[in-house]
C-alpha cells in the first residue's frame, strides 16, 4: 500500500508539466505545494516522460525552440528566435502572442510597442500584428485601445480566434458580459481545438454568476453529437474537476477526490478521449488503494494496462499471475 504522504505526489505524476513559478511566497505544507502544482497545470501529459536514444543532437524547428526557451524563462532568447522567424516571412498570431508574453515577463512592454508598431508600418494588413498590439494594450489595462486594435485584427481576418478571444477578455474585464460571450463563441467557432477559448468562456460565465451554463452546454453538445465542441467543453470541465478533486484530497476527503476522478473518467469516456483516461484510471487506483480497498485499486490498474500495456507504474502495481 502506498504511504499516505506520498500518494498526492504520485497522483500528480501523470499530469505533471514544466512551468514557470512567479509566486515566491513560502508554503508550509507539502500537500499544498503539490496541490498548487496541479492547479497551475494546463492538462495531462504522457505518463512516461522517457528520453529517446539518439536525440542529443536533434534540432528543434525554430518556433518550437522559441517556445521551449519561453517555457524555461529564457525570454530574450525566445524573442530573438521569434524575430528571426518573422524576418523569414512567417506571420502568425501564436508567435506574436508568445512574443508579447515574453516582453511582459521582463517588464518591457514599451520595447514591445516600439517593435510591433514598426512592424505594422510595413505590414498594415497583418491581422496578427494588430492582434499583438491589442494584446499588449490589454496587458497595460488600456482596454478601449485594446478593443479598437482587436476589432481591426478581426476585420482583417475573421478567423483570427486569438483576437476574438482577447477582445472577449477585454469586454469581460469591463463587465460587458453578453458581448464578451458573443466574441468568445466566435473564437471557438474559428478553432474548437483551442482549449484557451473554452477556458475563457467558462470564466466569463462564472463572472456572470452563471457557471452552470458551461456544463449545460457541454451536456447539450454530447447529446447533439457535436464532437469538436463536446471535446473542448469536456476537456475544460475535466481540468476544473481535477483541481477540485485535489483540493478534496488535500483536505483529507478521499471519497470526495474519488468521486471527482470518477466524474472526470465519465467525461473522458463521453468524448472518447482514451489517452486521457489512462492517468485518471491510475489515480483512481491509487486513491482506492490508499483508502484500504486494494482489490478495487487493482481493478483500475488493470484497466490502465488494458489501454496501455507498457504503463510501468501500473505494471508495478499489478502482481504477476503465477
Amino acid at each position: 500500500m502506498v504511504h499516505p504522504k506520498k500518494t498526492l505526489q504520485i497522483l500528480i505524476q501523470p499530469f505533471n508539466r514544466r512551468f514557470i513559478v512567479t509566486d515566491r511566497r513560502r508554503l508550509k505544507s507539502g500537500a499544498i505545494v503539490c496541490f498548487l502544482l496541479i492547479f497551475l497545470m494546463l492538462g495531462p501529459s504522457s505518463i512516461h516522460a522517457q528520453s529517446h536514444p539518439g536525440m542529443d543532437g536533434f534540432q528543434l524547428p525554430p518556433q518550437a525552440r522559441g517556445d521551449l526557451y519561453l517555457s524555461q524563462g529564457k525570454f530574450r532568447k525566445s524573442l530573438e528566435i521569434y524575430k528571426s522567424i518573422l524576418k523569414d516571412g512567417a506571420d502568425s498570431g501564436p508567435i506574436f502572442r508568445n512574443m508579447v508574453k515574453a516582453w511582459n515577463a521582463i517588464g518591457a512592454l514599451d520595447e514591445a510597442k516600439k517593435y510591433l508598431s514598426e512592424y505594422r508600418q510595413s505590414h498594415e494588413n497583418s491581422s496578427a500584428v494588430w492582434y499583438a498590439l491589442g494584446y499588449l494594450h490589454y496587458l497595460k489595462d488600456d482596454d478601449l485601445k485594446a478593443e479598437e486594435l482587436l476589432k481591426r485584427a478581426t476585420e482583417l481576418d475573421t478567423d483570427n480566434g486569438l483576437a476574438w478571444n482577447n477582445w472577449a477578455a477585454s469586454l469581460a474585464k469591463g463587465e460587458h458580459f453578453q458581448e464578451a460571450v458573443e466574441k468568445v463563441r466566435t473564437a471557438i467557432r474559428t478553432n474548437p481545438k483551442e482549449l484557451m477559448f473554452f477556458f475563457n468562456l467558462k470564466k466569463i460565465y462564472e463572472a456572470m454568476g452563471e457557471g452552470q451554463r458551461f456544463e449545460a452546454e457541454y451536456n447539450d453538445s454530447v447529446k447533439e453529437g457535436t464532437k469538436p465542441l463536446a471535446w473542448g467543453y469536456g476537456k475544460t470541465l475535466a481540468r476544473s474537476l481535477r483541481q477540485k478533486s485535489f483540493r478534496e484530497y488535500a483536505k483529507g476527503n478521499k471519497m470526495g477526490a474519488i468521486a471527482g476522478f470518477e466524474n472526470i473518467l465519465n467525461i473522458y469516456r463521453q468524448i472518447n478521449d482514451v489517452k486521457g483516461q489512462v492517468p485518471v484510471l491510475f489515480s483512481l487506483g491509487l486513491l482506492h488503494e490508499e483508502s484500504g480497498n486494494v482489490q478495487k485499486g487493482q481493478e483500475f490498474f488493470r484497466q490502465v494496462l488494458s489501454i496501455n500495456p507498457d504503463h510501468i507504474q501500473a505494471q508495478e502495481k499489478v502482481p504477476p499471475i503465477n
